[in-house]
């Protein structure tokens, strides 16, 4: 009778260590758009924020906001849905592309991946990063990372 008990105990033991959802600790990749996409052109260089100090950003969730602190392009978006994480970068060359990961952890923590791909030549100088991606909780954890990828 006790072989059986101890026999069920370590079998349920065992099954109840393994997890049904291996997954759950894994990164959630979220869509992201670009101002691009809203008619603007060439934003890395033609975006500014004068309020942005170093490598900084800042998360715009409302038009007056973004009519107020970002020049370079006027787009139209959708504030009810969208929030614009937008930042500078400084490079030593000339930045030929920017590509993002938006990621979301099981703490709702929100992490923007950007690669600055470089290529030879150009000079130093900031450029303007930004994604616009699905409204954001007030308080939600946003987190940018950036990394410089050259040839």
């Amino acid at each position: 009778m006790i072989k059986k008990y101890c026999l069920l105990l370590g079998s349920s033991l065992l099954f109840a260590a393994c997890s049904l959802t291996d997954d759950y600790d894994r990164d959630v990749l979220i869509r992201t758009e670009n101002l691009e996409q809203y008619g603007c052109f060439n934003t890395k260089d033609n975006l500014y924020v004068p309020s942005l100090r170093d490598n900084e950003f800042l998360i715009i969730n409302n038009p007056y906001d973004y009519r107020k602190l970002v020049q370079g392009c006027n787009a139209e978006i959708d504030f009810r849905n969208f929030d614009l994480i937008i930042g500078q970068f400084w490079v030593e060359s000339n930045t030929a592309d920017i590509k993002y990961i938006y990621t979301r952890n099981r703490y709702n923590r929100y992490t923007l991946h950007v690669d600055f791909l470089q290529n030879w030549g150009g000079r130093p100088k900031f450029v303007t990063y930004h994604a616009i991606v699905p409204k954001l909780h007030p308080g939600d954890p946003v987190e940018v990372i950036t990394t410089v990828i050259l040839p």
